[in-house]
């Protein structure tokens, strides 16, 4: 919407609907949020909307989202190496998280190998749900309204009540934790946030088969593994680390004998 506003034209709420195919209604509380941020003003009097000199702001950003993704490919390159599962580092890309690294081509236990630039949909991800649960409340509604308003495309797992539940337990946790049943491949993920100066740039994450993976291996070896590797990737970056929700320093232990209540606490599971 705002690289429409920015070509140019005069640009009303109907037009802007047809234009990115949304219905209405999400189109302008989309614009009123925009809006109420400062990126555009709307004239009261044409009820034409225009882009404001805040989004030159915004490159400011996609720079430092760049520059964090080069200076990580050692450390992810390292970690893939260490846990011979995939990893990947990604981004949030409108509804869908945005594969930015990877070591699949590396690893000799990926069952299918993804690359730079390969989407999913944000909410089937482990990765895509730490992003979302760690995005500014205004951004994570945001895409929430995509997703589950009428012109939604992704395929949603769960109602939004739901979703929004688990992606407070996930920021609490500091990690999420997907299996997808079906699936004996490397359809099992779990993810932690890359964070720097308080905000949310990126996901680590790690890929793998959940019936070659018990959840001791996935808690006592995995999650310290990315959350030692987000760390790495900050000093690379230059950017002081900024600790991490749930960043306990004890391996929190899996017990079978827990009820599915206290299960959730150690895992997301769709």
């Amino acid at each position: 919407m705002l690289a429409i506003l920015n070509a140019g034209g005069e640009h009303r709420v109907a037009s802007l609907a047809r234009a990115v195919n949304l219905p209405r209604s999400t189109a302008f509380r989309i614009l009123c949020t925009l809006v109420e941020d400062g990126y555009v003003w709307r004239d009261p009097i044409s009820d034409v909307y225009h882009p404001t000199a805040m989004v030159l702001a915004l490159s400011d950003g996609f720079d430092a989202t760049t520059r964090l993704v080069q200076a990580a490919k050692p450390a992810v390159v390292e970690l893939g190496k260490q846990l011979v599962w995939p990893v990947m580092l990604a981004t949030l890309a409108g509804t869908s998280v945005l594969l930015r690294q990877t070591t699949d081509a590396a690893s000799p236990l990926a069952a299918v190998r993804y690359a730079p630039g390969f989407r999913a949909p944000v909410l089937d991800e482990a990765s895509g749900l730490v992003l979302l649960a760690f995005a500014t409340h205004q951004q994570r509604q945001m895409v929430l309204d995509l997703v589950y308003g009428e012109g939604g495309h992704a395929r949603v797992p769960m109602a939004r009540p739901e979703i929004e539940k688990r992606l407070a337990e996930i920021h609490d946790l500091g990690y999420a934790c997907v299996h997808h049943p079906g699936h004996s491949s490397d359809r099992s993920g779990l993810a932690v946030p890359v964070r720097a100066d308080g905000d949310t740039v990126a996901a680590l994450a790690v890929r793998f088969a959940r019936t070659a993976v018990n959840q001791q291996v996935i808690m006592e070896r995995f999650l310290p593994s990315l959350r030692r590797t987000s760390r790495r990737i900050l000093d690379l970056f230059g950017t002081p680390a900024t600790p991490q929700h749930g960043a306990a320093t004890a391996p929190v232990p899996y017990h079978p004998g827990l009820g599915a209540g206290q299960r959730a606490r150690l895992e997301v599971d769709p």
